[in-house]
């Protein structure tokens, strides 16, 4: 491993590890306000859930991280030769479960910032693996694609619908299915791959941000996730094109 392939490993490295710190942090100090206030975490169902998927997505990660991550902990003080991230992608995968339920006291602008970060480290995989085999505007569409399929994915609030039960539920399963998605895309990226144009992830994505607009479309449109499932669209029918023109020219 030469000197910016070493750089860029260890940088990716510790992307992740500050992803996890800050998050790590908003979650903890989101439960502690909650009961700092006096909020009833099993009040009712929707708090119930909640609270409990944070508790177990954090002890999920912990868990993960001690037994399956030893080697990229010990890369925060030495680069081995060889180090994989696959591990480290399905350990951000368990904490971000955390991050999508809106707990009483969250924090958004913390998260985004140790989301933030966790896109750098997926930025800098995308640079270190252009001089491997593969299409270079694959991999940048790709990558801007994998930016908007993850901010599609739409956290859960609580609503006051009639059909709140069956939005919560959806939600639920939502939140629960598309950051699998999103981490199984991921992990392709740091496997090498320059294609994610899967078919599956999109109109998953695009099916259940739908349906969850429409419930909620007359007590609150969700703009932001309104606004990204749409770029995913874009983006998604520009890297499937470009990807199906370079086919026909080789």
């Amino acid at each position: 491993m030469d000197k910016k392939a070493k750089t860029l490993t260890y940088l990716i490295n510790l992307s992740f590890f500050l992803y996890f710190a800050i998050l790590l942090v908003e979650r903890v100090l989101s439960v502690s306000l909650s009961f700092a206030n006096g909020i009833d975490i099993f009040a009712d169902a929707f708090n119930g859930y909640t609270y409990l998927l944070v508790f177990g997505s954090i002890a999920g990660f912990v868990v993960y991280l001690l037994v399956f991550c030893r080697p990229n902990i010990k890369a925060l003080v030495r680069v081995p030769e060889d180090l994989s991230f696959r591990n480290l992608c399905i350990a951000s995968g368990i904490l971000l479960l955390s991050g999508m339920v809106h707990t009483e006291c969250t924090t958004p602008v913390i998260q985004f910032v140790s989301y933030g970060i966790l896109i750098v480290g997926i930025l800098l995989e995308v640079i270190l693996n252009l001089d491997q085999d593969g299409d270079k505007v694959l991999r940048f569409l790709s990558f801007a694609y994998l930016v908007a399929f993850s901010m599609a994915i739409p956290v859960m609030y609580r609503s006051n619908i009639d059909l709140r039960f069956l939005f919560h539920f959806n939600e639920a399963l939502a939140s629960v299915g598309l950051v699998g998605a999103f981490t199984y895309l991921m992990i392709l990226t740091f496997d090498g791959k320059d294609d994610l144009f899967l078919v599956w992830p999109i109109v998953a994505v695009a099916l259940i941000d739908a349906l969850l607009i429409v419930l909620r479309w007359h007590e609150e449109v969700n703009v932001f996730v309104l606004i990204f499932i749409s770029l995913s669209v874009v983006l998604f029918a520009v890297g499937f094109l470009y990807k199906m023109f370079r086919k026909k020219k080789n």
